[in-house]
């Protein structure tokens, strides 16, 4: 007994210490990042505010008549303007940005939770409105996803690695991981390289690294509104790509879902959460990603097994519990009760 809890107490001090080392890491990890960002993006930045800063006096020395504080004012309401979505400049001045088309791709960037941030409501009553319909909307949206991904889990994944375990002869281990490879390249194909030639395309301005970058973005749910598809004023159908491109968005994020529930239930990364978190494999039962392990003879699980990954984590605990109280005992000379077991 004072073995076993002496390897509970080191398996603990692992979870804790491996715990420190994530945090730490994810820190390290985002100070990383902004530096990185600075370092690419300050000089570019400075650069156009000189830019600009050159032009505006051009402007003033060549217009005298022209006051600085009008021409700050127009200014201002002009990107004001274009930061709600109403164009203001070229041939498209009169279009407005709240059609049909744009409402339902501004309503999938709202309850998808992508929110580009160029398009928000205007009036006062919108603004309540969207506050109100996405109270409803983002949990219904969370749900109808989370739905979704556990239906199609059994098609894309579990039944997948069932078959390369069965008929390719490869370990559980082995047939998910390479399952899952193929899953991330055809994902990475056909959601994100394909739909941004299209953009490339479609969108004049944009080259392909604007267009990935914008289904990343997108499909991520960052959705950080620098470029935003069916604005340009050159493209001819922007109706048509923004009814196009919520469509992407919403069955683009059930099938990055799937991708990420796939790569979860992988051994390697439960081998990974096991060492952060401390927790023994049998804990790891209630985590539902044992519905894959159908052993080295590649049978499929009965319903007996089934039922076993389905009683909760209480459950499978004290089952546990009790027959390690009863391999201790059996055999010993004066046999105590279960119930005196703690």
């Amino acid at each position: 007994e004072s073995h076993s809890l002496a390897g509970l107490g080191c398996e603990s001090c692992l979870g804790v210490r491996a715990f420190l080392i994530l945090v730490l890491s994810y820190v390290l990890f985002l100070i990383f990042g902004a530096v990185v960002f600075t370092v690419l993006e300050q000089p570019d930045g400075m650069s156009l505010l000189a830019e600009v800063q050159d032009l505006r006096e051009e402007f003033l020395d060549s217009n005298r008549c022209v006051q600085e504080g009008s021409l700050r004012r127009l200014l201002a309401k002009a990107l004001f303007a274009d930061k709600r979505g109403v164009a203001v400049l070229g041939a498209d001045s009169e279009e407005l940005s709240y059609d049909f088309t744009s409402s339902l791709f501004f309503v999938t960037a709202f309850l998808t939770t992508t929110g580009y941030g160029s398009t928000m409501p205007m009036s006062d009553e919108g603004k309540l409105f969207c506050v109100l319909y996405c109270l409803l909307g983002i949990p219904l949206t969370l749900l109808l996803m989370s739905s979704l991904t556990r239906c199609l889990l059994q098609f894309t994944t579990h039944r997948p690695v069932r078959h390369i375990q069965t008929h390719w002869g490869l370990s559980h281990s082995r047939a998910a991981l390479a399952h899952a490879a193929v899953l991330v390249t055809g994902t990475a194909v056909l959601f994100f390289l394909l739909p941004a030639a299209g953009l490339c395309l479609l969108e004049q301005n944009w080259t392909f690294l604007d267009s990935l970058y914008v289904c990343f973005i997108s499909i991520s749910t960052i959705g950080l509104g620098d470029y935003v598809p069916g604005r340009t004023s050159n493209q001819a159908a922007p109706q048509g790509l923004e009814f196009a491109f919520s469509c992407y968005i919403l069955l683009g994020l059930v099938v990055l879902l799937l991708v990420l529930e796939t790569i979860w239930e992988l051994p390697q990364i439960r081998g990974l959460i096991r060492l952060v978190s401390g927790l023994r494999e049998g804990q790891l039962m209630g985590l539902a990603m044992d519905e894959l392990d159908l052993g080295e003879d590649h049978r499929p699980q009965s319903s007996a097994e089934e039922l076993q990954y389905s009683l909760p984590i209480s459950t499978i605990s004290s089952i546990s519990h009790l027959s390690l109280c009863i391999s201790e005992e059996h055999g010993a000379t004066n046999t105590k009760s279960l119930s005196s077991c703690p």
